[in-house]
């Protein structure tokens, strides 16, 4: 009898280690993942002159918008930017000109909660095509 509370302890100890063990290997795994995606740059952040820019995206399947943006490859609006509107750049192609300005930029707007496709024309910067931000698709 003096034995069966020492196995018995054994085997716990031995399940509590193996808890322990899993329980720290998924800490272990975790933290690196983690600490890159904390680690992954952010894209430039720009602000637009005008107010009410309609920021886009395609409900329908396939790449008719990213490949081409303009109003009628990306017919849904999802929000509208406003002067002062923190709007964090991924990506920049060419689409529709607009304004003399033939790009048009993927924005997250980080003060409204909203992402899509935006007509560069309306981004607070002199240049057409934005410095730091790389190309997204097309030519």
């Amino acid at each position: 009898m003096s034995n069966k509370p020492a196995k018995r302890g054994a085997r716990l100890g031995g399940a509590a280690a193996a808890a322990v063990l899993c329980a720290l290997g998924m800490t272990l795994s975790a933290a690196p993942a983690q600490a890159a995606a904390e680690q992954r740059a952010a894209g430039p952040v720009f602000t637009t002159w005008a107010t009410d820019v309609n920021v886009r995206r395609d409900p329908n399947p396939g790449f008719r918008c990213p490949e081409f943006p303009s109003p009628g490859n990306c017919p849904q609006v999802v929000g509208k930017a406003q002067p002062g509107d923190q709007l964090e750049v991924t990506c920049q192609t060419r689409g529709e000109t607009v304004g003399g300005n033939p790009n048009w930029v993927f924005v997250d707007n980080h003060t409204r909660g909203f992402y899509g496709w935006m007509a560069s024309y309306f981004i607070s910067h002199p240049d057409n095509w934005l410095p730091g931000v790389p190309q997204c698709y097309g030519p």
